[in-house]
């Protein structure tokens, strides 16, 4: 199974979304792409991320006209919001996108049966 998960700006929900979504199955192809993507990660996130023993450094976000959607069994459009500043709102944020990342997982599993 194939999934592209939507963000604007691929920096910080998407690339998340996209990592938990991978460990949840090692029969899942993931891809995060942005519609204006940013430079790069906030190194914030990328700590809280290694946190869940999950490795972003050097992930670079990539532009969704870059690929085509009808490639993808699922598309997530995730909810994408400012990369927080703080240590205890990153985590909070990394939480929350976990929980809805694995929300959606599940909502595609019962869906293909």
């Amino acid at each position: 199974m194939k999934i592209l998960v939507i963000t604007e700006h691929d920096d910080c929900c998407g690339p998340m979304a996209a990592a938990f979504l991978s460990d949840y199955s090692g029969k899942v192809e993931v891809v995060s792409a942005g519609r204006q993507p940013a430079e790069g990660l906030p190194l914030l996130m990328v700590a809280v991320m290694r946190e869940c023993l999950i490795d972003l450094d050097g992930y670079r976000p990539r532009d969704l006209s870059s690929y085509d959607i009808s490639d993808f069994d699922a598309v997530y459009e995730c909810r994408d919001v400012p990369c927080p500043a703080g240590v205890v709102e990153a985590r909070a944020l990394r939480d929350f996108i976990k929980n809805e990342s694995f929300k959606f997982y599940r909502s595609i599993l019962t869906s293909s049966f």
